[in-house]
């Protein structure tokens, strides 16, 4: 089996893990609830699976990748609620996938644009990304977003929404996927450092 019939082969789904890194003593205290992801846009969120730590999420996205000159627009909203006390500092977001570029095509790309609403996640500051696959491969790309505090976030914790604006786009002759089922190593992960107020 080639390498384009294996990732046609792969169900189409994204998972997104939301890990919290933290010390020993937020380990212990510190947890986020994740309320319902929602996935719109050219994407639908499959499932949804909380981890055991209270501190991590998955989401199962299917029908996310683009063939040979397709352009797919995925919008992923997830509703974080923060713990009292706690601040968010920096947003780690991991992407992973699959590019398949025939000899000829001009390859394929993947766009990420960031946004935070609710004073309890505070504000990304993180320009607009893009990353331009020029061969056939399995990628993974990380991006670093640091998170300025909204005045009195330290109040009392409290919700907020986290947004992330994806383009799967492709040329004639290539594909790009976004696809795994092994959380361990999803496609779209997020590490949270939580900081005590």
């Amino acid at each position: 089996m080639n390498f384009k019939q294996f990732g046609v082969l792969l169900s189409i789904s994204t998972i997104l893990g939301l890990n919290v890194i933290a010390t020993k003593a937020l380990a212990e205290e510190a947890s986020i609830t994740f309320g319902d992801a929602i996935g719109s846009g050219g994407c639908i969120v499959d499932d949804q699976l909380p981890g055991e730590d209270g501190r991590s999420l998955s989401i199962v996205l299917d029908n996310f990748s683009a063939f040979s000159g397709d352009r797919k627009k995925c919008i992923l909203r997830v509703q974080t609620f923060i713990p009292s006390g706690f601040i968010v500092q920096e947003v780690q977001v991991l992407y992973q996938g699959t590019t398949d570029i025939d000899r000829g095509s001009k390859g394929t790309s993947l766009n990420r644009t960031y946004s935070f609403s609710g004073g309890a996640l505070g504000q990304a500051v993180a320009p607009p990304k893009t990353t331009n696959f020029k061969s056939s491969k399995a990628f993974a790309e990380q991006d670093e977003i640091t998170v300025v505090a909204a005045t009195g976030l330290c109040s009392g914790g409290g919700q907020g929404l986290l947004g992330i604006n994806l383009i799967a786009q492709s040329s004639r002759g290539s594909s790009i996927f976004v696809d795994t089922a092994d959380i361990n190593a999803g496609d779209v992960i997020l590490r949270f450092d939580l900081k005590r107020c």
